[in-house]
């Protein structure tokens, strides 16, 4: 927040996405607190590493309930807050959108429902709004832990940084792109040329 200062007005909104009612209303206070919605990023998410066999009705509901379905009303609020003076929405999935691993048989998939989320939503949602998707690979953060430790496994040898995902995001939203919608880009190093072939955690 300290990082904001002076440029502009930030307002805060808390909820847990996991309950259906919070995603519209996160929305609709930034809106009366902005007066309009220009941009949603869909950054929440849970990530559980486990082996297949091992997981449970409860850990699905938990991960595609944030992943998933608070993405979709999430988007669903913004849209209609948008309307026709349009807006962008943009999904942060991952890598395993694409490239499955031992360990993410939930995760994985989940990612992979938001990437095809971020399609239809771009047809269904077009001309006003446009929805892509942002796919990033080995991002170095606090909650990544192993990052670093994939350096081998990525063509560009480093993991990424938080600020590289934010400038993607960033151009996306911006006029410059005004002609992307219903794609995924994938940031990723070149990681998704590589086979995970061992389990996350």
């Amino acid at each position: 927040m300290r990082q904001l200062a002076g440029r502009g007005r930030v307002q805060q909104v808390v909820g847990d996405l996991s309950d259906p009612q919070v995603p519209g209303r996160l929305v609709s206070e930034t809106v009366e607190a902005f007066g309009r919605l220009d941009v949603l990023v869909n950054n929440a998410g849970v990530t559980l590493s486990k082996p297949a066999l091992e997981l449970t009705a409860g850990d699905f509901d938990t991960i595609f309930a944030v992943d998933v379905r608070g993405a979709f009303l999430a988007a669903q609020a913004a849209a209609r807050a948008m309307g026709e003076e349009g807006g962008v929405i943009v999904n942060i999935t991952s890598v395993h959108e694409y490239v499955p691993r031992p360990g993410f048989a939930l995760y994985a998939p989940a990612k992979a429902a938001l990437g095809m989320l971020t399609r239809a939503l771009a047809i269904e949602l077009a001309p006003h709004v446009r929805v892509v998707s942002v796919a990033p690979g080995a991002i170095a953060t606090e909650r990544n832990v192993e990052a670093d430790s994939l350096r081998a496994e990525i063509p560009l040898q480093r993991a990424g940084s938080p600020e590289e995902v934010a400038a993607l995001v960033a151009w996306i939203a911006s006029d410059e792109a005004s002609y992307a919608t219903g794609m995924s880009f994938l940031l990723d190093g070149g990681l998704a040329q590589q086979v995970f072939d061992h389990p996350a955690g």
